[in-house]
């Protein structure tokens, strides 16, 4: 497929690119969306045709993002190239779809980086002081209404402190918002291709998950160092700890939930312990959280599921 000429679907995913732009411009609150559905077009047309014919279709995309509302077009275009060109890539190389994740997870930060980049050159608008100026705000307006109704001054200087020190956090955050865009990218990519070109792909059981023990000595590496720097984010190096620390803890304990399942499918039970497990952890985050980490520690840890099989 990839060494046939030009056909209609060519035409086809550049018009699907171009209807996307346009309704990210007629209704930006949707923006969310058409950050995961942008880079389909560019997935596909990596799929069924060689590079030089997936750079012309590029080219094209790119002029038309300049002719409608560049500020707004030409990042979502930026972040479509790169997240789809990494991951249409990764599937035309065949490989793993976890490595497909990987790589589109990698193309989307990529991609979100450079859109932070540009707001703060270019559009010359500063997040990190607006972050700072509404938080001010908030306080102050809350600090107000405490004092409206008598309950006397109040200390919000240690709130103002934590809530601050989440833009310290903004790394593993980016990563984790660009997981699950590339898997939500990823798994549609794989309903079309598979419907219109008759391909066989998909994930492999979520309960077939498995991090490598490096995590594991990871994040005892980075938790034994955050005893030492508590909780503070004031040098670089303080910050990646943490940020290490939280995104190896995140990677964990998608690893005791993907026991959960396995565990259910071994025993023949039911989706009802999953099920219940991810609610838990989407309604109760930092026990829930807690608890499955627990689990994926002591799943990689000790090869539960080498000792079930067994």
């Amino acid at each position: 497929m990839n060494q046939q000429p030009i056909q209609k679907d060519f035409f086809i995913y550049i018009g699907m690119f171009f209807l996307l732009l346009l309704l990210s411009v007629l209704a930006p609150f949707l923006a969310g969306i058409f950050l995961f559905l942008l880079p389909i077009p560019v997935i596909l047309l990596m799929k069924a045709y060689p590079l030089k014919w997936t750079a012309l279709a590029l080219g094209i995309m790119f002029l038309f993002s300049l002719l409608v509302f560049p500020f707004l077009t030409v990042p979502l275009a930026i972040i479509a190239f790169i997240s789809g060109g990494m991951m249409g890539w990764s599937i035309t190389k065949q490989q793993h779809p976890y490595e497909t994740w990987a790589k589109g997870t990698a193309g989307f930060v990529l991609g979100l980086v450079f859109v932070y980049a540009y707001i703060e050159v270019v559009l010359q608008f500063s997040i990190m002081e607006n972050f700072e100026q509404t938080i001010d705000e908030s306080l102050k307006m809350t600090e107000d209404l405490f004092q409206s109704f008598g309950m006397g001054q109040q200390d919000f200087e240690i709130i103002r402190d934590q809530m601050m020190n989440t833009l310290q956090l903004m790394p593993v955050i980016l990563v984790v918002v660009s997981m699950a865009l590339a898997i939500l990218t990823q798994w549609i990519s794989f309903k079309v291709m598979n419907k219109w070109y008759r391909e066989a792909f998909y994930f492999p059981a979520f309960r077939k998950l498995q991090l490598p023990k490096l995590i594991l000595w990871i994040y005892f590496f980075t938790l034994i160092i955050s005893l030492f720097v508590a909780d503070d984010y004031s040098t670089i190096g303080s910050v990646v700890v943490w940020n290490i620390y939280h995104l190896a803890g995140i990677l964990i304990a998608l690893q005791g939930l993907s026991f959960i399942f396995f565990y259910s499918h071994t025993k023949g039970q039911s989706l009802a312990l999953p099920i219940i497990s991810i609610l838990f952890v989407v309604f109760f985050p930092l026990i829930g959280l807690y608890l499955i980490r627990i689990l994926g520690i002591i799943d990689l840890g000790f090869e539960l599921r080498k000792r079930m099989a067994k």
